[in-house]
């Protein structure tokens, strides 16, 4: 079994910044990523099929991923990288099953830094499985990365900043955006106005989002959210309402658009599955988008040598990602006797100092658009909960109102998270359920327990290796 110093999982701001931090300090290094390329969701790179003459034209965030990138390419030689590879399984010992151009190969990490970032938030509605209905994350990965629009009139739900940026890019690019309906209200931001000062780069790329979409005449509707989508084959007219301090629909104040995209973005959940796995220990905080890690000040986890950086760790941004991934590489090259402690010391207090303007100023932001009960307190029975296997939440209430109040029965019972995507996209609406209907707190109701393979394989390849 091939042993490797340090293997880095994820190739987003993170694991691209863990990974030059520990390549200066002569560290063997395993990049894993799943995709075809770094960069992850924020610095995306463009398709091998697509090619553009002035980078310029792709904004601010794919020349700061191109920078970040050049940076890597310099210690290329002393780094092994793999794309498009799957880790569907890490056992005892930090033993890790790998699926790479259609084979599975085990190896063994000394240390092990979890970088898998984050994924968009679900939040049903009647009608949300409508072709038509999608995601922000997914919205903008079109128009950015594969340079198509995902519609023609397009209603813009949900909350938090992403959704004037996705709204900006949607308008250059020749969409008709209906609307932006922001369910937090105006008063949530001015409360939060000290945390973001000193924070000018930032403040100033909202203010030119805003005046793109102002020259464009599009609606930002605060204190509104989508109710309902209606279409026969896709989305045709979107509902939406006035909704209350905890964001429950208020009655009387619906009102309709002629749409035949709607995108929402609620936000993003950390991708916890590989931390779970390892059997770190889990913390509920839903102003870090809900279930992360525990770790300490250099992001190493409950379990020795295992870190957790970025989005995974908790959902603060790109620059917080950037700056979490060098902290843990530093740890792990401290641990390794690469650096002196003095050295070290010296390093880490000009990123812990970094650290503590970017994080006032994300739990800022987390503040005022962590979502509310009220939302999900307002889906209807007939709404499908778990795509894969079509589970309602009448099928999910019924089966809690019949003494079946954890996710373990509620699994068993409906089949909801058994689907190829193993729950990721229903357990967090599922536990907001259960947490509802039974006044247990999210903490009483817990998480899924992820088993290996955490996404589908044949059973020839989590056969192969050279492991029992």
């Amino acid at each position: 079994m091939r042993e490797v110093e340090l293997v880095i999982i994820g190739g987003g701001p993170a694991g691209v910044c863990a990974a030059i931090e520990a390549a200066k300090c002569g560290v063997q290094i395993l990049l894993l990523d799943e995709n075809p390329k770094l960069g992850g969701q924020i610095y995306r790179r463009l398709p091998d099929s697509l090619s553009i003459t002035d980078q310029r034209q792709l904004g601010k965030d794919y020349s700061q991923g191109t920078q970040l990138l050049a940076e890597l390419e310099q210690y290329s030689d002393k780094f092994e990288l793999l794309r498009d590879v799957l880790v569907w399984g890490i056992f005892p010992d930090k033993e890790l099953a790998l699926l790479h151009d259609g084979k599975t190969e085990v190896l063994k990490a000394q240390r092990l830094i979890l970088a898998e970032g984050a994924y968009d938030r679900p939040v049903p509605f009647s009608g949300w499985t409508l072709p038509g209905v999608l995601t922000a994350g997914a919205a903008l990965r079109m128009v950015k990365a594969e340079k198509v629009l995902p519609g023609e009139r397009i209603l813009l739900a949900g909350t938090g900043p992403l959704q004037l940026a996705l709204g900006a890019h949607l308008v250059e690019a020749g969409a008709k955006v209906v609307a932006i309906l922001e369910a937090s209200s105006l008063s949530d931001f001015w409360k939060q106005l000290p945390h973001f000062w000193g924070q000018w780069g930032v403040l100033k790329d909202g203010m030119d989002y805003l005046l793109k979409l102002c020259k464009a005449r599009v609606p930002l509707l605060r204190g509104y959210a989508i109710v309902e989508a209606k279409g026969e084959e896709q989305v045709e007219q979107a509902t939406y309402a006035k909704v209350d301090r905890n964001w429950q629909a208020i009655p009387s104040t619906e009102k309709r658009a002629e749409v035949d995209t709607i995108i929402t973005g609620y936000g993003l959940v950390p991708s916890t599955r590989l931390s779970r796995l390892c059997g770190c220990r889990q913390k509920w905080n839903p102003y870090l988008g809900g279930w992360v890690p525990c770790h300490d000040e250099y992001m190493e986890t409950t379990l020795p040598g295992i870190f957790a950086a970025g989005d995974c760790s908790g959902v603060e941004g790109a620059v917080v990602a950037q700056e979490e991934g060098r902290l843990a590489a530093l740890k792990v090259c401290q641990q390794f006797g690469l650096i002196t402690p003095e050295e070290a010391s010296r390093r880490y207090s000009a990123i812990f100092k970094k650290l503590r303007g970017l994080k006032k100023f994300e739990a800022a932001l987390n503040n005022i658009f962590a979502i509310r009960r009220g939302l999900l307190g307002q889906i209807i029975d007939d709404v499908i909960i778990c795509r894969c296997e079509e589970v309602t939440a009448g099928e999910i209430r019924k089966v809690i109102n019949e003494g079946f109040t954890s996710l373990r029965e509620i699994k068993v019972l409906t089949g909801a998270g058994m689907g190829p995507c193993q729950g990721r996209m229903c357990e967090p609406i599922i536990a907001d359920i259960i947490s509802i209907e039974t006044k247990q707190s999210i903490e009483e109701v817990g998480f899924y327990s992820p088993r290996p393979p955490i996404k589908p394989v044949s059973f020839g390849c989590a056969a192969e290796g050279d492991s029992g």
